[in-house]
């Protein structure tokens, strides 16, 4: 379990670190439910079997175990926020009244997780370990077949982005639940520098499917394909080359080596177009290695000064304007990476129990690959 740096007090006349020890002690230890540990490892290993049956939720054992799916919501749903991710999925397979809980509160429970770093390892029989590790020190591990004798290049909209060069295939895994998407058959060239494809993944309605995009630093073309069993890429060129795509509140942006942005419109009739926007206050300067990142109200570029220092500035969409914010954005917590996978957050989302929330305000985090649990669930839905 996550740690916290105070406890909350209970509603209820039992104590809340007691009743949260005992809830625990009965779920993950009773043999007739399915809060235990076996059942967690099949859970995450297999998504798509049932946690839990109807049968399964009138049981009851020694442990008083029939009383669980009757406790008040609220200290239900303060004890659930203090679970780590994988024990949730279990959490939320225990009961009816459970699952109903953690899916209504599962935006709030995501959002509250601290962005996860990303590492791979091979284990004695050769499969391929993902380690993902907050801020903490916690650390999650699972086995991702897919991802084997594929290179890691980002992640996007809660998966990581692997692309198989023999292939030619990008498979887009879920670390959490091992859901995946497939879009073979890449026809252009990649890097062998993963740093260098840029990828993001959005849902098109118009087609009702998944579609990722992908660009290639210093490259004038920006593909897309559907997601599926055959290959369906295409493609649009630019005058100059492209060093980094971003999906922002239902559109994707391009920003070019000249800092010029363009709006990719993907579902525009009768063809997908390239819109070049007019901005005010461009930087006239070299931006070195510039790249997309996002809060949840603003879309910011960042450029890396030195190692350890960056200038950024705020896409001001209102006033169609560049603005710089100097060398941090506020009060966020800004996290960057060598791959594909940035973001701005408010360092309060995943510091509800801490007594110092300042601390990580205006923060850098670096890392080669971040992994951000709260946009698990939001599809890039473009408009």
């Amino acid at each position: 379990m996550e740690s916290s740096c105070c406890s909350l007090p209970s509603p209820h006349p039992i104590g809340y670190d007691s009743l949260l020890s005992q809830l625990l002690h009965s779920q993950l230890h009773s043999q007739r439910r399915v809060f235990a540990c076996s059942r967690l490892q099949s859970m995450v290993r297999n998504p798509n079997n049932e946690a839990s049956s109807s049968k399964s939720s009138k049981t009851s054992d020694d442990t008083g175990s029939s009383t669980w799916p009757n406790l008040n919501p609220e200290l239900l749903s303060l004890i659930m926020m203090r679970l780590r991710v994988v024990d949730y999925l279990a959490f939320s397979g225990v009961c009816k009244s459970w699952r109903s809980l953690a899916h209504s509160e599962k935006n709030k429970f995501m959002s509250s997780k601290q962005p996860m770093s990303v590492s791979f390892s091979f284990s004695t029989k050769a499969k391929k370990e993902c380690h993902l590790t907050d801020l903490n020190g916690n650390t999650f591990t699972t086995v991702l077949p897919s991802s084997t004798a594929k290179t890691s290049v980002g992640s996007t909209c809660g998966y990581l982005i692997f692309f198989g060069r023999k292939t030619r295939e990008f498979v887009l895994v879920n670390p959490i639940t091992r859901h995946e998407l497939h879009f073979p058959g890449f026809p252009f060239h990649v890097s062998n520098d993963p740093t260098s494809v840029r990828g993001t993944l959005v849902f098109s309605p118009s087609i009702s499917g998944w579609v990722l995009v992908i660009s290639h630093r210093f490259s004038s073309v920006i593909s897309f394909s559907l997601a599926g069993t055959q290959p369906s890429w295409d493609y649009l060129s630019f005058n100059f080359p492209v060093l980094d795509i971003h999906y922002f509140k239902g559109k994707i942006y391009s920003l070019n080596s000249e800092n010029r942005l363009c709006e990719v419109k993907l579902n525009s009739k009768p063809q997908p177009v390239l819109t070049p926007l007019t901005m005010k206050n461009v930087p006239e300067h070299e931006l070195i290695h510039p790249e997309f990142v996002s809060s949840g109200e603003n879309l910011y570029v960042v450029s890396r000064i030195s190692k350890d220092a960056y200038e950024t500035f705020k896409i001001d969409f209102n006033k169609m304007e560049w603005v710089s914010t100097g060398k941090t954005i506020g009060e966020y917590a800004v996290f960057v990476s060598d791959l594909k996978s940035s973001s701005a957050m408010n360092p309060d989302t995943w510091m509800l129990y801490d007594t110092d929330k300042s601390k990580n305000k205006g923060m850098w985090f670096t890392a080669n690959l971040w992994y951000f649990r709260h946009v698990c669930e939001q599809a890039n839905l473009l408009q």
